[in-house]
């Protein structure tokens, strides 16, 4: 028998530049590159404190001969078309680790290419005054390019050395020329710091199982087919479990039982969803550094009656994100994580038995949260701070500053990424706001219809706006077939056949989807400029009318 492979430890970096050089490759039958945003802050975060990652598994090959087929990682011929693996002797293919190492490539390489279920790439920054205070909840923050609006933000705080492009640290020269030389912002102590920092991301040791070309190709994709199945790392929920385990507190079994009872709602969430909402009502910011002192905290009586609590906050957010702020399908809601704090408030709101002015406030601070994309990043930090705020809120005080000094004009509703909170905050206005069906002028089954174009794409895919959300709507299956590719002149034509060629019934199934007066004779036109600006006006005052809770009526164009 062979002698069994060895684990040894190995630099991340020099792996991610041995992908950047050609050197590290996947092997064909690797899936592609799947994590997202959050993955990616995750695990940057994980290195950055110096946290277990789990073990690598790469195996030797041949360029020339090699035991698979394989590729670059991804967004390499973006970044360094150049790089050759036949230049190498011997190229390393990663069979277990291939998110995690194109993760860090990705974030230090700003390759221009999107991400999972995104039509825009990211850049991925690093904020120095929470890194100091080893936030990084807060520190590490990832912007689609397409976010005008946070893009300049984090840029203007690179201009003024409070915060760092994640490609900067690719380079240990150019770190420390900007750190020690460049940047006049930052005392010694500082300097110090960051250097401590930087130095244990530039020499962050991961454990490799390291395969030779002489491995049997069986072998290989049985220790492969091994690894996928069984290398699940050890999540938070998995701590809390055995954290609990003595106080003779079951709770994988209480969380099963969570998912009977509401399998809905517990296919959108983590386990850990509860955890943090136990953490809120204990006063705690619901980081994981906080999460397990909570669990010690707790009595096995009083755990129970604060997970029982949780669930019903859960389920009560998920209900009022379902019914009253229109995300009729999991796909709709802008952000999950907003199920948290959402959640807390409620169950506030119903133990104090409070009106309607209290609910209104709630929604004023969801509304906001999502139109801002406050949740895109330090989530465990303004959930926190948002639950303190919006409940003193509620119970008398002033509005969060926020929310205050928050301009609707200034919001970058002109979107065309799907999976932005902007642009499914807007689709869920159009829900909630009826969606009548164009043809019919009847409701809608929303759970049936598509988000697809007014002006078809292919009519006027030259012009750079055709994707926006502004363009966009909810239209039912049968009815997306018979508009097809025709303008909207011929199409309204049949809509109003439809009607009873009654124009003021046609105007109202438009208004519930916002195309207002001045939209509908834009359509008549043809004129997609028009239109597109008439119904931002009627989407940007329906929105500036829900951050407000003394608003009253919908608006109009």
């Amino acid at each position: 028998m062979g002698e069994s492979p060895k684990v040894n430890p190995e630099n991340l970096l020099e792996i991610v530049k041995g992908a950047y050089q050609g050197k590290v490759v996947l092997p064909e039958f690797q899936r592609s590159f799947v994590w997202g945003r959050e993955d990616i802050e995750e695990f940057l975060a994980s290195i950055l404190q110096g946290y277990f990652v789990g073990t690598f598994l790469m195996l030797d090959t041949s360029p020339d001969s090699p035991l698979f087929p394989f590729r670059p990682v991804e967004g390499l011929a973006q970044v360094n078309g150049q790089a050759n693996p036949k230049e190498h002797s011997t190229v390393r293919l990663v069979l277990d680790g291939q998110q995690r190492i194109t993760s860090v490539f990705y974030a230090l390489y700003a390759p221009a290419i999107p991400l999972r279920n995104s039509k825009h790439p990211y850049k991925f920054y690093l904020r120095l005054e929470p890194t100091l205070e080893g936030d990084f909840d807060e520190a590490i923050v990832g912007v689609s390019t397409w976010d005008k609006r946070q893009l300049s933000e984090n840029e203007a705080l690179v201009r003024q050395h409070r915060a760092l492009p994640f490609t900067l640290l690719a380079d240990s020269g150019a770190f420390r020329r900007w750190l020690f030389k460049e940047q006049q912002v930052w005392g010694e102590d500082e300097q110090t710091i960051f250097d401590e920092f930087y130095s244990r991301f530039e020499k962050f040791m991961v454990p490799v199982v390291n395969l030779s070309s002489n491995t049997n190709k069986d072998n290989i994709v049985n220790i492969f087919e091994r690894i996928n199945r069984t290398g699940v790392s050890l999540s938070l929920f998995d701590l809390a479990v055995a954290r609990l385990y003595p106080k003779e507190v079951k709770l994988r079994e209480l969380w099963e039982q969570f998912k009977k009872e509401h399998p809905g709602v517990a296919g959108l969430i983590k386990p850990e969803f509860l955890l943090k909402v136990i953490a809120v009502f204990q006063g705690k910011e619901p980081r994981k550094g906080n999460l397990l002192d909570v669990l010690d905290g707790l009595t096995a009586e009083e755990f129970l009656e604060r997970w029982r609590e949780a669930a019903e906050a859960i389920v009560l957010a998920h209900e009022r994100v379902r019914v009253e702020y229109g995300a009729f399908e999991p796909g709709w809601i802008p952000y999950t994580t907003l199920l948290v704090p959402l959640g807390a408030l409620l169950w506030k709101l119903k133990r104090d038995k409070a009106g309607q002015a209290a609910y209104e406030n709630v929604d004023a601070w969801y509304w906001g949260s999502v139109f801002a994309q406050r949740y895109d990043s330090a989530v465990d930090s303004k959930t926190y701070r948002d639950f303190g705020e919006v409940s003193r809120w509620i119970e008398g005080g002033d509005p969060p500053e926020w929310l205050r000094r928050l301009d609707p004009q200034s919001l970058n509703l002109d979107v065309d990424e799907p999976r932005s909170a902007v642009y499914k905050g807007l689709m869920c206005l159009i829900a909630r706001r009826g969606a009548r069906d164009f043809l019919t002028g009847q409701p809608a089954n929303l759970n049936e219809c598509q988000d697809d174009h007014i002006f078809p794409k292919a009519v006027y895919q030259k012009d750079h706006r055709v994707n926006s959300v502004f363009n966009r709507t909810l239209i039912s299956k049968e009815t997306n077939n018979r508009k097809g590719d025709k303008r909207p002149s011929e199409f309204l034509q049949e809509c109003l056949e439809g009607h009873a060629h009654n124009q003021e019934k046609l105007q109202a199934t438009l208004d519930s989807h916002y195309i207002l007066p001045a939209a509908y004779e834009a359509l008549c036109r043809d004129d997609f400029e028009a239109f597109v600006e008439a119904r931002s006006r009627a989407l940007r005052e329906a929105v500036a009318k829900l951050l407000d809770p003394s608003a009253e009526g919908q608006g109009g164009a």
